[in-house]
């Protein structure tokens, strides 16, 4: 018995396997931009992933292995007033980034195509020591998983 075609949620076309246009998210300074991801697509030009959990194993893929931002990350202190404290000595950090930090994955997830993700962060400089840091590891994340949601949207995938 053969497998019926997957049909696209909202006009019921046959979906077929697909590569999009290069596309990008950003959230709080960190930017993540997709090149060649693999996608399902109607003849309407709906589009959707080629799984449903596909966004979950692309974050696992992108934070698997060496770190994303390869200088050590900033401590966030205060509880009404937050800022930044660098990793080295402990000095508050200017809250405007220094300049930018830049990770260049090739991914292949759950039997994909392989596709080239770009993440863009932005990276302070200590006053004290004139050490780096990066985005603290809880923002980071958070920044990154916002960033891909909004990429997702500007490329227009149903995530269904």
């Amino acid at each position: 018995m053969m497998n019926a075609p997957k049909r696209c949620s909202r006009c019921q076309g046959a979906l077929g396997l697909a590569v999009l246009e290069p596309f990008s998210g950003e959230e709080s300074g960190v930017r993540m931009s997709v090149e060649g991801l693999p996608a399902l697509e109607c003849a309407e030009g709906h589009r959707r992933f080629l799984a449903p959990d596909f966004p979950n194993h692309l974050m696992e893929a992108l934070l698997a292995g060496e770190p994303l931002v390869p200088v050590p990350a900033a401590a966030q202190k205060g509880v009404l007033r937050k800022r930044l404290h660098c990793a080295s000595c402990g000095a508050a950090l200017d809250a405007q980034a220094a300049c930018g930090v830049e990770a260049v994955r090739v991914l292949e997830v759950k039997g994909s195509s392989p596709f080239g993700v770009r993440v863009e962060a932005p990276k302070f400089r200590c006053p004290a020591c004139g050490k780096d840091s990066g985005m603290p590891e809880r923002a980071m994340l958070d920044a990154l998983l916002k960033a891909s949601v909004n990429g997702f949207r500007a490329a227009r995938i149903d995530p269904n």
